[in-house]
């Protein structure tokens, strides 16, 4: 074999090695740099959905506001005969999953001081009182011939209860 011809392809050889070689520590290197970075992702979702009984109270009793407003809203129309009792049934449904949606999230939280007991304790039971006031307004959808309780009636819990949402609200959002 000729001796220049045997060098090129030693060379070609050595510089395809040396490719492989710099391949597999860059992907070595790419792989250590997506895990590193999976992990501080993580730990920074971690940190942030930790954000503490507060952060996810606020969050609940907001969610929960806007359902309770919404049903307010559909029984209104229906009083006033703009929305039918089956829109104004779907509704109330909808936005009671809503209630038990934030129920759930506040009942799963693990509060670490007296305090953020507290405040659990205090938005379970504002919920609860949401709850009720969603029963009330769906039995009095339910009685079509005005009996009790009445739509006003169903009303009124919802107001209540969007009144100590509100107090909730206010108390959590000063922390």
């Amino acid at each position: 074999m000729d001796p220049g011809l045997s060098r090129g392809l030693e060379a070609r050889v050595l510089v395809n090695a040396a490719r492989a070689r710099a391949a597999g520590w860059r992907a070595r290197s790419c792989r250590k740099r997506l895990y590193g970075g999976m992990a501080l992702a993580g730990l920074v979702l971690l940190t942030a959905c930790s954000g503490g009984t507060s952060h996810s109270v606020s969050t609940a009793v907001k969610d929960s506001s806007s359902a309770v407003a919404t049903a307010r809203i559909a029984l209104r129309q229906d009083m006033d005969g703009k929305l039918t009792r089956a829109a104004t049934s779907t509704t109330l449904d909808d936005e009671l999953k809503e209630i038990q949606t934030s129920r759930s999230t506040v009942l799963k939280l693990s509060p670490a001081t007296p305090e953020d007991r507290d405040t659990q304790k205090q938005a379970l039971d504002v919920l609860d009182q949401c709850a009720a006031g969603f029963a009330t307004a769906r039995a009095a959808l339910a009685t079509n011939d005005g009996g009790n309780p009445s739509l006003p009636d169903g009303d009124k819990a919802l107001a209540g209860a969007q009144d100590a949402l509100k107090q909730l609200e206010d108390k959590v959002g000063s922390k």
